[in-house]
């Protein structure tokens, strides 16, 4: 019997930037890519590995590419792949571009404080916040050993200033931090997914932090193109969980997030 499974985080570049950016992922991280971050590898995988949708994922560097960024995203959806759009500290149509972002059909935002030039809980983002909370969930790059711009400490105290915000807190609260992800965001009213994460700890390290989270709490994600499907969920299977915790992990948070109808469909998959 096939499983369902939601991939929550996996990255959509144009073809004619998709190696550039990907090699700057690997070059900025030190993990070895699993494509070449050309779309259709992903796509390729989803089909290969029954996978019932995507959420992908695009960040503007400069306030210039928002609302380009947001239209790739958005052409690129349908009814299994599901799109983010993004936003830039120095963009100054918030309001209207939220708005726009209804309209392209995109179900939230991606925010990559590290790549974007900003401090994750800086005043100077509190505006952006204001009209983001309540309305659409945020997915937030968190933990990165090289600077404190995205430490779990910070995505905390962005909490406690936005309850309301619904955050996905990237990489199991923080890439290459999870100790400090326990500290701070662990049990709290955030979301967490599995990219970028649980293949970098030992199984009985994730069992710990999802269970202590609560495991209705946590998405899957590849994180393409740092990962693909199967390795993923290889990954994942030794982890320990029960068929309920996975079951939610793989598919039912993620539909209950973006109200999703829980029947299923046979998956479209085409070159876009």
């Amino acid at each position: 019997m096939k499983r369902k499974v939601v991939d929550f985080h996996a990255h959509a570049f144009h073809d004619k930037i998709a190696e550039k950016a990907a090699n700057n992922l690997n070059e900025y991280y030190g993990i070895p890519l699993a494509g070449n971050g050309h779309f259709q590898i992903l796509l390729d995988s989803m089909k290969e590995n029954h996978i019932d949708k995507l959420v992908i994922h695009a960040t503007a560097t400069s306030a210039k590419q928002v609302e380009m960024i947001n239209d790739y995203v958005a052409s690129l959806t349908g009814p299994d792949i599901i799109g983010f759009g993004t936003l830039h500290e120095d963009y100054k149509q918030v309001a209207k571009e939220l708005d726009r972002m209804e309209q392209l059909g995109l179900k939230g935002i991606k925010l990559h404080p590290v790549f974007q030039g900003f401090v994750m809980d800086d005043k100077k983002m509190f505006p952006i916040y204001e009209q983001i909370e309540g309305r659409f969930p945020i997915l937030m790059h968190v933990g990165d050993k090289n600077t404190d711009a995205v430490t779990p400490k910070r995505a905390a105290h962005l909490l406690e200033c936005f309850p309301k915000l619904t955050m996905i807190a990237a990489h199991m609260g923080g890439y290459s931090e999870w100790d400090e992800a326990e500290k701070y965001l662990i049990g709290k009213n955030v979301y967490i997914d599995t990219s970028s994460a649980i293949r970098f700890l030992p199984p009985e390290k994730s069992l710990h932090m999802i269970r202590a989270h609560g495991a209705d709490k946590v998405l899957f994600g590849t994180d393409y193109p740092l990962s693909l499907h199967k390795a993923e969920l290889e990954v994942f299977d030794q982890i320990g969980l029960t068929e309920e915790e996975s079951e939610q992990i793989l598919w039912k948070n993620a539909y209950r997030l973006l109200g999703l109808k829980k029947t299923r469909k046979k998956n479209v998959i085409e070159k876009k």
